[in-house]
């Protein structure tokens, strides 16, 4: 009978340590997803285009202004170029090959990254898919995945990009990197505070207005096929508000704007693995 009254105390010591040492895990885990969900932002977003003429037409077919090609950036040193979209939380850049010499060149000289494999989606069935992310206070320890520094000359002497590893070995996976401060994209709470862009670039306002009515961004889902949904950067990802990356049958992603108010949604496939909620 001793022995068995010393077996319950036992087990109930047992139990009474692992149920201490499981909150204390899970206490843990919810302090690391708080820190990752409020250090991390989305700045903008990419999706990987062959022609992006036709990309672009389809965008403006539903009521989207474009940033002109004449103002658009190139990617020196980089061999890409993009095609953008403003809104007053982020903007939609449309990115593509400009230089395929160029191109290779930068791999050489920066052999993880992924530039090459995701402009080479339509044949590696690459997600098309990146994340441009912003970390509070540039503090690159905050960064909660393994990373890769990358650095043009066009950049300031001490600021960086810093890539995910992931991206070059997990193609299925969005594309992620953490810009620095000065390329952060602008924010603007409403159209009225537009007015706060300098009147040199006045012209830049209207880049904002959308026939179709669009102001923010208020989620994204991107959908990829057969991702281990448990990697350091996916999980990071899945922590950052209005943004999930999730398992399904195909490559898609999912805009929402202004929490879909308008009650419209467009399905641009297949000129652009998009869809688009106002």
């Amino acid at each position: 009978m001793q022995n068995f009254f010393s077996y319950i105390i036992i087990l109930v010591l047992t139990i009474s340590f692992s149920s201490c040492k499981n909150e204390k895990q899970e206490n843990s885990i919810n302090e690391i997803n708080e820190k990752i969900s409020s250090d991390l932002k989305v700045d903008h977003f990419n999706i990987w285009v062959e022609n992006p003429k036709i990309a672009t037409e389809k965008l403006n077919e539903i009521g989207f202004n474009s940033v002109p090609d004449s103002l658009s950036e190139v990617h020196k040193g980089q061999g890409t170029a993009g095609r953008y979209f403003n809104f007053l939380n982020g903007y939609l850049e449309l990115i593509f090959v400009y230089d395929q010499k160029e191109l290779e060149e930068n791999n050489e000289k920066n052999p993880d990254l992924d530039f090459t494999e995701r402009a080479n989606f339509k044949k590696n069935d690459a997600l098309p898919f990146s994340i441009a992310l912003k970390v509070k206070d540039y503090d690159i320890e905050k960064i909660p995945f393994e990373k890769v520094r990358y650095h043009q000359d066009w950049m300031d002497e001490n600021a960086s990009i810093y890539s995910a590893k992931n991206s070059k070995t997990h193609l299925r996976e969005p594309s992620i990197f953490v810009v620095y401060p000065k390329i952060e994209s602008d924010r603007f709470e409403t159209l009225s505070d537009l007015k706060n862009i300098p009147d040199e670039y006045a012209f830049a306002r209207e880049f904002y207005k959308h026939p179709n009515g669009a102001e923010r961004i208020t989620n994204i889902v991107i959908t990829s096929t057969d991702i281990d949904l448990k990697t350091e950067t996916i999980e990071a990802l899945n922590e950052i508000q209005n943004l999930t990356v999730k398992n399904g049958k195909e490559q898609i992603m999912e805009l929402y704007f202004d929490n879909n108010i308008q009650g419209k949604t467009f399905d641009l496939r297949p000129e652009l693995p998009l869809i688009i909620n106002l």
